[in-house]
């Protein structure tokens, strides 16, 4: 199993149990976020540490949880890069249920740290949490 492919799988485990610390930590200093298809008013690109796990530190002030089905994680020739697929069912804090397809994409660093992570969703669905949550 390749590194990547090590650190995705840890990473959506850890979202799983809801463990902020845990995913917080599997960042690389550097590391960038990309989410092509944010909804109006988030950002698509969100670079260093600190901020990408700020973001990831709000997932409890969202989601009661978040549990990944369907897992599939694709192992490339490149020993630091993987690609994943998931379905999500989580409920939202105001007891909304949510549900959500996902493709991940991972690029590791030496210490097996994300340095790049590309999330995409349907936009539709996650604006409308949102919503709901700002209402």
């Amino acid at each position: 199993m390749s590194q990547a492919t090590k650190t995705l799988e840890k990473f959506l485990n850890s979202i799983s149990k809801m463990d902020i610390e845990s995913v917080q930590n599997r960042f690389a200093n550097n590391v960038t976020q990309f989410v092509p298809f944010a909804p109006a008013g988030t950002p698509d690109k969100i670079e260093g540490k600190e901020a990408v796990a700020s973001t990831f530190g709000s997932l409890p002030q969202m989601f009661k949880n978040m549990d990944y089905s369907n897992v599939e994680i694709i192992e490339t020739n490149d020993d630091n890069f993987a690609i994943g697929f998931a379905h999500a069912d989580a409920t939202l804090v105001n007891d909304t249920p949510y549900d959500q397809n996902y493709v991940f994409y991972v690029r590791t660093n030496s210490d097996g740290l994300i340095s790049e992570y590309r999330e995409y969703m349907n936009p539709v669905k996650l604006g409308e949490a949102i919503a709901q949550l700002t209402k």
